[in-house]
Order: C-alpha cells, then structure tokens, then sequence
C-alpha cells in the first residue's frame, strides 16, 4: 500500500506518453489513487497503444474519475472522436462505490473493452465497432452523451455525416439496430435527405442548362470562324487583284522604257 499523490501520476502519466513505452499490464491498486490522479492517467492512455491491463481497485476513484476513463474508451462528442477513442486497454480494474450512475458506468466501460478485445487492437475495427455501436444507436448515445456531460441532440450526429452518405448510413443503422432505430434516424435526418434531393435536382437542372450554353458557344464559334474565313477570303482576294494589277503596271513601265531605250 502506498499513496503516490499527484505527482507520482504525473511521473507514470509522462511514461505511458512516451511512444517508446512498451508496458502492457500496470496495477496501481492500494494506492490512495482519487478522481484527478485518475483523470491524469486517463488522459496519459489518449495515444497509447500498449497498455491493455490497468488495476485501480482499492482507490479512492468515484464517479468522476470512471467518467474520464469512459469518455478515454468511447468519446461521445463526435463520430470522429469515438472513432480515435483508446482501442488498446481491454481490462480496467476500478473500485465499486455507490452512485446511480455507477452501474451505467461500469458497463459501457465494459462494453467499450469488449470491443477491443475483440478486435484484437486494430484500431481501425475498433473505431469503426464503437461508431456503430453507439453514435448509431440514438438509445445508447442519449444515455453516453448525459454520463459525459455531452449535449445530446438526435440529428447533430447526422451533421457530421456528408449528405450522400447517409442512405448507406441509414441502411448500416437499421441493420445492426433494429427498424425503430432505422425509424428515429429517418425522422431525424429528412431535412438533410430532402435536401439531397433537391440538390439533385438542382444539380441536374444546372447540368442541362451549362450543355445549352455549350452548344450554344459552339455555335457561336462556328458562327465566327465562318465570318472570319470568308472575310479572310475577300481581303486576300482584294489584295491578289491589287498585286495583279501593279504588276501589268511594272509591265508596262518596263514595255516603256526599252522602246525609249531603242529610240536613243
């Protein structure tokens, strides 16, 4: 048993970030260890990707220092957020204590492991799993978002998503969630798909009319070229005739001075 404070946090904090640390298993337990020494070592394991067993049993940690180990697992505050969520740590020993809230904790702290575990550290299929799993299912976020302090709003979600995207989306939430949850997110989202569509149709529209234009360019083009050749075609032509006669000129003047020339 010992009480390693703040600053013995602090020092462990600086080792789990260093990129060359390797430790895969640490037991703090018996350690005095309160919710801020918790929320350092949290915050420590945002890019570590070793450490898969952490012991805190026996510390003094309540609900806020769960609450920084939850939002370490699965940050609920954006797509892109949960998506880089700590896909390393798979087992997390914390001390019970009472709270309403402890039991909610506990198990999306669980459920969160569980999904790294079964993706064996691939943060990719993990990022992917946690996404699924929760920012598309509105039940789950809605209880996620109130535990970590996250503004809940049924359609922010979708925001984040481009507009094209979201059939494929729907689709992927309905499969995995079941048709209410497909129902909720269509509710939620026809603003944006109608806006799809009339962008389509917009789209389309501005498409026709940009080919008109072209057309109508070519045919202007055409049009000009036209003009250009057969003006081109007449000067040439005034100028031959120019040529032409300047030429019987010089004849002429050469005719005239080889008759004065025999005359002399």
């Amino acid at each position: 048993r010992n009480n390693i404070g703040k600053e013995g946090c602090r020092s462990i904090a600086k080792l789990l970030q260093r990129e060359s640390s390797a430790l895969r298993v640490l037991v703090l337990t018996s350690n005095e260890i309160g919710d801020e020494e918790a929320e350092i070592l949290a915050n420590s394991l945002k890019h570590n990707t070793k450490l898969a067993d952490l012991s805190l049993g026996n510390n003094k940690i309540k609900e806020k220092g769960c609450r920084a180990f939850l939002k370490l697992l699965n940050d609920v505050s954006s797509i892109e957020r949960t998506y880089n969520s700590n896909h390393t740590l798979t087992t997390l020993l914390l001390p019970d204590f009472t709270s309403s809230n402890y039991t909610k904790l506990a198990k999306h702290i669980a459920s969160a492991m569980k999904i790294n575990e079964e993706n064996g550290g691939n943060s990719h299929d993990a990022g992917q799993a946690k996404v699924i799993a929760t920012q598309l299912n509105s039940i789950t976020r809605m209880e996620l978002s109130s535990l970590q302090g996250v503004e809940y709003s049924h359609s922010r979600i979708y925001s984040e998503i481009e507009p094209v995207l979201l059939p494929n989306i729907l689709a992927l939430g309905g499969e995995k969630h079941g048709q209410n949850e497909l129902y909720r997110v269509l509710i939620a989202t026809v603003p944006d798909l109608a806006s799809i569509v009339n962008e389509k149709v917009a789209l389309t529209e501005r498409m026709a009319e940009n080919v008109a234009q072209i057309a109508a360019l070519n045919a202007e083009y055409t049009r000009q070229i036209a003009a250009l050749t057969a003006e081109h075609l007449r000067q040439t032509a005034d100028l031959d005739d120019k040529n032409l006669e300047m030429g019987k000129k010089i004849e002429a003047i050469e005719s005239g001075g080889g008759k004065q020339s025999m005359i002399d």
